[in-house]
C-alpha cells in the first residue's frame, strides 16, 4: 500500500525508557538486535543477559547506571556489547557463560582496539559532559571513528544525535549532507530524505549543496518507487540550477533514464543513457547500465534487440560478468515465439566461452518447446539449481522448489547479485508460509547484507514489507518499505 510506504519518513526509534531485544543463532555465532533509548545500561545488559542465559558480572563495582541510547540491527554478540557498553563509558568481555563488564580500558596495541578505546573515551566525556563546549566535537569525532571501522549505519546515528542539538547552521547543513550521503550508500531512502528536503529548500546554503539534495531526494523517491514524481523534480532541478559539472550531469541523466523507464518513455531513456554515458561521470558500472539499456529496450517491445544487447556486452568479460549477461539475453529471448533456437545457438556459444552451465536451464525450456529432449541438470551449480528452483515454484510444485531452495541457500554467495535478489525474493515467501514470517524477514535481511547495489536491495525492501504487511505489522512494514529492516 502506498500510504503505509510513506509513512517511513525515518527509523522507527523506540519508545522512552523502553528496550527492545531480539537475540538468534546463525551459522554457529550469537547474532542480537538492540534498541533502547535513553535505557540504564545495566538493566539493558541484565535482559540481554537473561534471554541468552549468561551470568552478568562486574556492575556490582560500578556505582552508577548511565543511560544509553543505542540502535543496532543484525549484530553479532561480542560486537553489539561493544557498542552498548561503549556508550556508557565502559568496556568488557563475552565468554561462553558470562559476559564481564569494566571501567577500565585494556592494552591495545592495533589501529581496531586503538580506535575502539577512542571511541569509549568520547562517549565517556559525552555522558559526563553532554552539553560541555566540546561535545559537538566530541559527536563529529565519534562519527567519523565510526566511518574508520566501515560502521556507516552507525556514524549515521551519531550525526542524527548531533541533529538534536542547537548547532551552527552552516555545520547543521553539513551534517544533514554527511548523514544524507550515508543513507543513500545504506539504501535507506526513507530516512535519507528530510535530510535532502532541509537543504535542498534552505535559503542560504551554498548552491553545490542545494544541487546536490534535490538530486539526491528526487534519487530516493524514485527508489522508494515513484518514478514520476522524481522525474519532475529532476526536470525543475535542470531548469533551475545547472548540472555542476560532467560528474553532476552523467549523474542527473541517469536518474533520468530510471525514471522515465518508470513511466514508459523507454526511447527517451536510451538517449538519456547514452548521454550519461558520453559525459563519463562514475555514477554506474557496466552490468547496471546495461541492465537498463536492455530493460528499456524489452518493456518498448523490443526483446529480440535486448538479447543481442545482451550478447554483444558479454563479450571480452569476465566469466562471472560473462555468464550473467548470457543468461539474461537466453531469457529475453525465451519471451518471443519462434526464438527458441536462438537460445539454443546461446547455449552452444555460453559452452565454446566456458559458461554453458549459466544458461543451461533456458536451453533445456528451448528443446522442450521444440519437442527435443532436455539436457540432465540433476547436478551443477547454484544459478543452474536456483533456475530449476523457480521453475518448480512457477509450475505449483512449492515442495519441490522449496526442497531445492534450502540446498542453494548455504551457496548464495556464489550466486551474482541479480540472482540472489531472484532466489530471496522467490524462497522467502515460501519460508513464510512453511515456518514463519520473522524466519522469511530474517533471510531477506541476510541476503540484504550481500548485495552492493541499492537497485538490488530496494527489491528485497518491498518483498519484506509485503511479508509484513500482510501479518499486520504496519509499523515494521512502513520501515521496510523506507529502506530498513
Amino acid at each position: 500500500m502506498i500510504a503505509l510506504a510513506l509513512i517511513a519518513a525515518g527509523a522507527l526509534a523506540p519508545t522512552q525508557n523502553a528496550v527492545q531485544i531480539e537475540t538468534r543463532e546463525k551459522e554457529g555465532d550469537l547474532y542480537c538486535d538492540i534498541q533502547a533509548r535513553e535505557f540504564p545500561v545495566h538493566r539493558l545488559m541484565e535482559s540481554l543477559c537473561r534471554d541468552l542465559n549468561l551470568d552478568l558480572e562486574g556492575f556490582e563495582d560500578i556505582e552508577e547506571s548511565p543511560l544509553v541510547t543505542v540502535y543496532l540491527m543484525d549484530r553479532e554478540l561480542h560486537v553489539a556489547v561493544g557498542y552498548v557498553l561503549g556508550a556508557a563509558g565502559l568496556t568488557g568481555t563475552v565468554g561462553a557463560d558470562r559476559i564481564t563488564v569494566r571501567t577500565e580500558t585494556p592494552p591495545f596495541g592495533t589501529r581496531k582496539h586503538s580506535l575502539q578505546a577512542s571511541e569509549i573515551a568520547y562517549l565517556s566525556a559525552l555522558q559526563r559532559f553532554p552539553e560541555g563546549p566540546d561535545a559537538t566535537r566530541a559527536r563529529l569525532e565519534l562519527a567519523e571513528i565510526a566511518l574508520l571501522r566501515n560502521e556507516p549505519d552507525k556514524a549515521v546515528r551519531h550525526y542524527e544525535l548531533l541533529l538534536e542539538q542547537e548547532i551552527e547552521e552552516e555545520l547543521l547543513i553539513e551534517t544533514r549532507m554527511d548523514a544524507g550521503r550515508l543513507l543513500i550508500g545504506l539504501g535507506d531512502w526513507g530516512r535519507a530524505m528530510p535530510h535532502f528536503q532541509y537543504v535542498g529548500n534552505h535559503e542560504f546554503a551554498p548552491v553545490h549543496y542545494i544541487a546536490e539534495a534535490r538530486r539526491e531526494l528526487a534519487r530516493s523517491i524514485l527508489m522508494r518507487g515513484e518514478p514520476r514524481r522524481a522525474l519532475y523534480m529532476l526536470q525543475g532541478l535542470d531548469t533551475a540550477i545547472p548540472p555542476l559539472d560532467n560528474a553532476d550531469a552523467s549523474e542527473r541523466k541517469l536518474l533520468t533514464a530510471r525514471a522515465k523507464i518508470g513511466v514508459g518513455q523507454y526511447v527517451e531513456a536510451l538517449r538519456d543513457l547514452e548521454e550519461a554515458k558520453r559525459l563519463g561521470g562514475p555514477a554506474i558500472d557496466e552490468l547496471e547500465g546495461m541492465d537498463l539499456r536492455a530493460r528499456a529496450l524489452e518493456l518498448d517491445g523490443k526483446p529480440v534487440e535486448a538479447a543481442l544487447a545482451w550478447l554483444h556486452f558479454s563479450r571480452g568479460k569476465s566469466d562471472d560478468v560473462k555468464a550473467e549477461a548470457l543468461s539474461h539475453a537466453a531469457d529475453m529471448a525465451l519471451t518471443v515465439d519462434g526464438e527458441e533456437l536462438s537460445v539454443l545457438f546461446l547455449g552452444r556459444y555460453a559452452e565454446k566461452e566456458g559458461v554453458g552451465e549459466a544458461v543451461l536451464s533456458q536451453v533445456n525450456e528451448a528443446r522442450a518447446r521444440l519437442g527435443l529432449e532436455s539436457e540432465d541438470f540433476r547436478k551443477g551449480s547454484p544459478t543452474m539449481r536456483l533456475n530449476r528452483a523457480i521453475q518448480h515454484l512457477d509450475s505449483g510444485e512449492r515442495e519441490q522448489a522449496a526442497k531445492l531452495f534450502a540446498i542453494i541457500e548455504p551457496d548464495t554467495l556464489k550466486l551474482s547479485p541479480i540472482d540472489r535478489v531472484r532466489f530471496a525474493s522467490s524462497y522467502a515467501p515460501v519460508v513464510e508460509e512453511r515456518e514463519s514470517v520473522n524466519d522469511a524477514i530474517r533471510l531477506l535481511r541476510r541476503t540484504v547484507a550481500t548485495l552492493e547495489s541499492v537497485e538490488n536491495r530496494s527489491k528485497l525492501y518491498l518483498i519484506a514489507g509485503e511479508i509484513l504487511e500482510r501479518h499486520e505489522r504496519f509499523e515494521e512494514a512502513a520501515a521496510a518499505y523506507g529502506g530498513q529492516l
